[in-house]
């Protein structure tokens, strides 16, 4: 899926964007709370991702996952260190051009399909020809035509799903991150939006952000393993495997993460 949004207002906005510097996180700290009740989620973390491959964050629960997506879609800033997508450190910028799929589609259950994505595109800023472009391109992606035109109430959970990845996808967005995303979506859906997610990486910076080992293994050309806020490991799967002297990527996370 290509860029849409290249022209009209958005014009000059796009032009500051560049896709090919990727996304560079040095040293990211994130600390919630103050005093005695501070919390670190994250400690200088480093991280970077780039178009062409799908890059895995594999974690179990707490280890900071949650917290570094956050930052790369431009809901928060880090308390120490810099985060910057495809060029830009603007939190308001950032979330202009990274499309994100939670986890627990988080959707309107009163619109159709087809409404739930034209409103995505339309605060995101697309003329109207580019959101007819986006929505089509989107509905396809998703394998949703059929549905488009069905109140996102009366879906089923993998519908609900792939409608919230179409939703993420309608603007066109530089970035797109995945957060545990196909948890409803059926063996046959799951291998079919795989494949959608490894042609839309050749355009686009993908990032999975997964407790899955499987998942990993399957979909993710590089992995960073996260536990208690820092990375613990990161590389190909068989870098990974090798360095951590285990016979496989389970092993190895749980010997990172010290699960038993």
């Amino acid at each position: 899926m290509q860029s849409l949004r290249k022209t009209g207002r958005n014009s000059r906005f796009r032009m500051s964007i560049d896709v090919s510097r990727g996304i560079e996180v040095s040293s990211f700290t994130k600390v919630y709370g103050k005093g005695d009740r501070a919390r670190t989620a994250c400690s200088k973390v480093d991280f970077s991702a780039h178009a062409g491959q799908i890059v895995g964050i594999l974690g179990p629960n707490g280890a900071g996952k949650s917290t570094l997506l956050k930052a790369l879609c431009g809901v928060h800033y880090p308390t120490e260190g810099s985060v910057c997508v495809c060029g830009t450190d603007d939190a308001n910028e950032i979330r202009r051009i990274v499309g994100y799929v939670p986890e627990f589609p988080e959707l309107d259950r009163h619109l159709t399909v087809a409404e739930t994505l034209y409103m995505e595109a339309y605060v995101h800023g697309l003329e109207q020809n580019e959101i007819a472009e986006g929505m089509k391109k989107a509905l396809s992606i998703a394998d949703l035509e059929e549905v488009a035109d069905q109140k996102v109430g009366t879906l089923s959970k993998g519908y609900a799903q792939r409608t919230s990845f179409a939703k993420a996808l309608c603007f066109g967005p530089e970035v797109l991150i995945l957060d545990e995303f196909s948890g409803g979506l059926d063996p046959a859906q799951t291998v079919r939006l795989r494949r959608a997610v490894k042609k839309l990486s050749e355009h686009m910076i993908v990032i999975q952000s997964t407790h899955r080992i499987e998942e990993a293994e399957q979909l993710c050309d590089y992995i960073y393993v996260m536990n208690r806020g820092t990375v613990a490991a990161k590389g190909s799967l068989d870098d990974i495997v090798r360095e951590s002297g285990k016979g496989s990527l389970e092993e190895a996370f749980l010997s990172l993460t010290d699960r038993n």
